[in-house]
């Protein structure tokens, strides 16, 4: 059994006296000092503390969390649903950015940002992770506290009076206590407490030794138990502070690794669209060099006379427009930059480059029914909501309990020293007593109502359940839907961006030939361009969503660095 500690009060009453002021700069400031002077001893131990018990309930929670998932069935790969050539029958996702280890970004300018890197930054210094860290932290401060409430309590009292009168003799006296409490697995409420006092009655010269003699004792030794028979009898109900509080530290782990899932999720999709931004400023950099060439080439064949003035406009209008979608996408690509590194907790003077790989694409393959109930069973969300329902049906109980009348037994003994023998403090003399103390519930209202109250609490939670088990499932079918059409949408991209290419080179070659107009090669330019910029858009949007998805199955494991395993 592990005793807890609690600071020394020390409470001096003194109204004057060279000898008691250097009683007190002698025995009690030291004390002071070591007990409550030193700030950061507290401070450290509370880390102590507060790590070793989130240590201890996140492996109890979350550490044999990768044996007890279940993994979906993969679903027959149909030739309808994607090329054969990139086709991939499991749900994996690659972290292999690019070539460069994974690992902890070099500070070298500019500072080369793959994902990999993205990822070790943002759960290393993002203020937003930071936050959640620190409240996890607190949850964990807390729970603390109340686990140390329930554990055996000391508490020790010192101290000191002098007094002295006008034309009369003075005293003084010195007084110890000590004392402890403890509740019990029964509900009642054990305590004892000792105390012993010294007292004289005449003061002598400062410089003259006391003699034993002068000094008079009394000493006493209690214990005290009161334990209630009806209302509030058991561990249950007891308890239900230090109950209640680990569940909800348990709640606050699962719901920090659900939030460091999202985050990670919420990063990969900030590079991405980056880097799908980026690719379209390249995209938009090369469809302004083409509508350059595009109106310097119309307006020399203007001059030899094989093209009208009409084209001329037409190739000027489309170098402007060009131009002016360029300037956009520059500033809407520096602005994600900088957001990009306030979400990675980065200066905004921080020089970075994006790489411009774009992310792989990989068909995902579950057959829907499957997902469904792996996401039923793995779901950590899902989890706190069905312990909601056992804290509710706690509480009925709890309630319950409450509206039963009061009848209490009290139990005491204590042990005192002799008043015949003022110089022995030894205590002699023992008393007891046993009581009985019952309250006839008369007065229940607001017994009552609660109890109500938790009934339709319970309700309450257990519709939560079924409300989110509904969602849940719409979801996930709703997520594969949507996974199939956009895995659709990039085949038939893919082959959109053919033709379009198709279609520049064909009208390059008639309107040379001068069989189409300049509008044509122009259209046809501007439909290439477009194409390839929502193939990027689709790819960034299958990634994250095949991430999200994993998230919701259950299966999606974020380690220490922020890399993502199955």
């Amino acid at each position: 059994m592990v005793i807890r500690r609690r600071t020394v009060r020390f409470v001096l009453f003194a109204r004057a006296g060279l000898r008691s002021l250097r009683i007190l700069i002698g025995c009690v400031a030291p004390a002071l000092w070591s007990l409550g002077g030193c700030a950061s001893w507290h401070a450290a131990d509370a880390d102590r503390e507060v790590h070793a018990v989130l240590a201890e309930y996140e492996q109890r929670e979350l550490g044999n969390r990768a044996e007890q998932i279940r993994q979906p069935t993969q679903a027959p790969e149909t030739p309808t649903s994607g090329p054969s050539s990139e086709a991939s029958t499991q749900l994996a996702v690659s972290t292999d950015d690019n070539s460069e280890p994974n690992g902890a970004v070099d500070a070298v300018e500019p500072l080369l940002i793959n994902l990999p890197a993205a990822l070790l930054t943002a759960f290393t210094s993002s203020r937003d992770y930071i936050d959640r860290k620190e409240a996890l932290y607190l949850s964990g401060l807390g729970f603390t506290l109340t686990r140390y409430n329930f554990g055996p309590i000391l508490n020790s009292t010192i101290s000191y009076l002098w007094d002295d009168q006008v034309n009369a003799s003075g005293g003084d006296s010195l007084s110890a206590t000590l004392g402890g409490r403890q509740i019990l697995p029964t509900g009642g409420n054990l305590s004892i407490s000792g105390t012993v006092t010294g007292s004289r009655g005449d003061d002598p010269d400062l410089f003259t030794p006391p003699d034993p003699a002068e000094y008079s004792y009394s000493s006493t030794l209690q214990l005290n138990l009161r334990q209630p028979l009806l209302r509030g009898f058991g561990y249950a109900i007891s308890h239900e502070a230090l109950t209640q509080g680990q569940r909800n530290l348990i709640y606050a782990l699962r719901s920090f690794e659900l939030f460091r899932q999202d985050f990670c999720i919420r990063v990969t999709d900030a590079f991405y669209r980056l880097v799908s931004q980026k690719k379209q400023l390249a995209n938009d950099e090369q469809n302004y060099e083409d509508a350059l060439f595009d109106r310097e080439k119309t307006e020399a064949l203007r001059q030899v006379d094989r093209v009208r003035e009409d084209d001329v406009f037409l190739a000027r209008r489309r170098e402007i427009e060009a131009e002016d979608a360029l300037l956009v996408a520059r500033t809407n690509y520096d602005l994600a930059v900088d957001d990009f590194k306030i979400l990675l907790g980065l200066p905004t003077s921080t020089e970075i480059e994006i790489p411009d790989r774009e992310p792989d694409f990989q068909p995902v393959r579950i057959e829907s029914r499957s997902a469904v109930e792996v996401s039923l069973h793995n779901r950590l969300d899902l989890h706190t909501l069905r312990d909601r329902v056992e804290d509710a049906e706690r509480q009925v109980r709890i309630a319950r309990n409450r509206l039963l009348p009061d009848l209490d037994l009290d139990v005491g003994w204590s042990l005192n020293n002799i008043p015949s023998k003022p110089y022995d403090p030894t205590p002699e003399r023992w008393s007891a007593s046993v009581g009985a103390t019952l309250e006839a519930p008369l007065d229940r209202k607001a017994e009552r109502n609660a109890y109500r109250s938790s009934l339709i609490g319970l309700q309450q939670a257990r519709r939560d359940v079924e409300r989110n088990t509904d969602e849940i499932e719409r979801d996930i079918l709703d997520q594969l839907r949507q996974l199939r059409q956009v895995e659709k949408r990039i085949i038939l991209q893919r082959d959109q961006i053919v033709q379009e290419q198709k279609a520049v080179e064909v009208m390059n070659i008639r309107r040379e030939s001068g069989d189409v107009n300049t509008r044509d090669l122009l259209d046809a330019r501007r439909g290439l361009t477009n194409a390839q910029n929502a193939l990027i858009n689709l790819k960034v949007q299958h990634y994250v969503a095949r991430l999200r998805l994993q998230r919701n199955l259950g299966i999606l494991f974020i380690d220490e660095e922020g890399q993502w395993r199955e």
